[in-house]
């Protein structure tokens, strides 16, 4: 086997969730131009065209221990393949060449909030005991204090301050590169195309508006303010579609306190989200934390106005009153409920037509063309 120009590396490749689709663009950037490889685990759609999969042994999402093995695994398998270039995307893998950030696991916990467990909240300080946190928040540290990366990519200039203030990563090391989206995918001439059938198989009907709520978690991403903002709202014809791999269990308890029983659907996880956005009207994400959060920009692209927390890297690219609203607080149910109303009472229409033009700058071959470049230099 002879080794590739560049190695990829994550536990998993699909396209589920926000970093899975960078990753997958990554390859299908890179697979036509350089040997490309990914290392890790991929479902059943396969790779990219032109791209070599090397498997790691073992689950792509294991247990605490299981997670150092896999690690460990994947620390063999790149010995053995000895690509030119690793371009790593997250902790959980051992640090490359480059590594291209998603988020700061540290600067979560720190921010974040008390988090509902059943009938019960537990005190967010909790969570650095615990011992999946405690592994990952290891794993973090290693990752940027115990490597030697040439180049590191972040979201956003507030990611390039929390691995300064946390981890003492030079600045200078530093670029900042916005996730990007797929203009073949997330545009407003697929959504007018599937709407009418996107909307059928989600069974909205004619006379609802449709909020869109996609994430595969839920407590940082804001939904417990969703829901109580919801049950806030002086619209009675709206619905929320969530879309997503994690179970509503939490939240079931406060959702029928609310009587939002037939108003909140949930729709399971997706690796065709612009299928949802077809159907949506509005897309709202009152995100406590988000470095960059892709879905914003993907949202933007389908023609879908977006409501999202000023905290989201991503919501520089919402104009405010022309392509949706921000949210200054994503604790602040009743600032939220404010703003679906405005956006419920307005012109979504205008406001998606607006926002398929304003997020040009993310297009993923533009991106990719900087992140090729960073790469290969």
């Amino acid at each position: 086997m002879s080794a590739p120009e560049v190695a990829v590396v994550f536990p998993q490749l699909h396209r589920s969730g926000g970093i899975e689709r960078v990753c997958w663009d990554l390859l299908d950037y890179l697979g036509p131009r350089h040997e490309t490889a990914f290392v890790g685990t991929v479902a059943p759609e396969g790779t990219p065209p032109g791209v070599r999969l090397v498997p790691v042994p073992g689950s792509p999402d294991p247990g605490v221990m299981g997670m150092y093995v896999r690690r460990a695994r994947t620390r063999a398998v790149l010995e053995r393949l000895a690509p030119e270039v690793v371009v790593t995307m997250g902790s959980v893998v051992p640090p490359g060449d480059v590594l291209w950030v998603p988020s700061v696991h540290r600067a979560w916990l720190e921010a974040a909030r008390s988090v509902p467990m059943g009938r019960f909240e537990l005190p967010a300080r909790l969570r650095f005991a615990m011992p999946r946190h405690r592994a990952l928040l290891a794993m973090e540290s290693q990752y940027f204090r115990h490597s030697h990366p040439r180049h590191i990519l972040c979201t956003s200039r507030r990611e390039v301050e929390d691995l300064h203030r946390l981890y003492g990563v030079d600045r200078a090391l530093t670029t900042v590169v916005p996730n990007p989206f797929d203009p073949e995918r997330f545009n407003p001439e697929g959504r007018r195309r599937d709407r009418t059938a996107a909307r059928r198989s989600l069974r909205i009907g004619e006379d609802e508006l449709a909020i869109i709520f996609v994430a595969n978690e839920l407590h940082r991403k804001g939904f417990g303010q969703l829901v109580e903002a919801l049950a806030l709202t002086g619209h009675r014809h709206l619905t929320l579609h969530v879309v997503g791999k994690a179970q509503l269990g939490p939240y079931r308890r406060s959702i029928r306190h609310l009587g939002l029983e037939d108003r909140v659907r949930y729709h399971g996880p997706s690796r065709d989200v612009a299928w949802q956005f077809a159907a949506a009207d509005l897309m709202v994400l009152p995100t406590q934390y988000e470095p960059f959060g892709l879905v914003i920009i993907e949202a933007l692209a389908s023609g879908v106005p977006v409501i999202t927390s000023r905290v989201a890297g991503a919501s520089e690219a919402v104009l405010p009153g022309r392509t949706g609203l921000i949210l200054e607080d994503p604790y602040d149910v009743e600032e939220l409920a404010r703003l679906i109303d405005e956006a419920a009472g307005a012109d979504l229409e205008t406001w998606g037509r607006r926002a398929a033009s304003s997020v040009d700058r993310y297009r993923r071959d533009r991106v990719m063309q900087q992140v090729e470049s960073i790469v290969f230099s």
